[in-house]
């Protein structure tokens, strides 16, 4: 990280600690937490892709929710459930 870099990150960082600090109440900070992310994801959208162009969010995924739906369908055996699991397993390990 480059000198300058590391200074405005120190000092974002200092900022917002003073910000949060102040604040008196949980749902004040989390309101503020979710306002500077939301911030940040939309200067980062307009930066990096035109302005445009959608930014891909993370997704939740419970896996063992998965699993039972996917056991639901007719044809898919435990085997092959299995094999289904690992391999969607294996591409969100990859995205990691």
């Amino acid at each position: 990280m480059a000198d300058r870099e590391r200074d405005y990150y120190e000092s974002f960082t200092k900022d917002i600690f003073e910000t949060l600090k102040k604040m008196s109440s949980n749902d004040e900070r989390r309101e503020f937490v979710v306002q500077t992310y939301e911030n940040l994801y939309e200067k980062l959208k307009a930066a990096d892709m035109g302005g445009d162009a959608e930014v891909p969010r993370p997704v939740s995924l419970d896996l063992d929710k998965l699993r039972e739906d996917l056991g639901q369908i007719r044809g898919i055996g435990g085997q092959r459930l299995d094999e289904i699991m690992s391999v969607i397993q294996k591409h969100l390990n990859a995205a990691e």
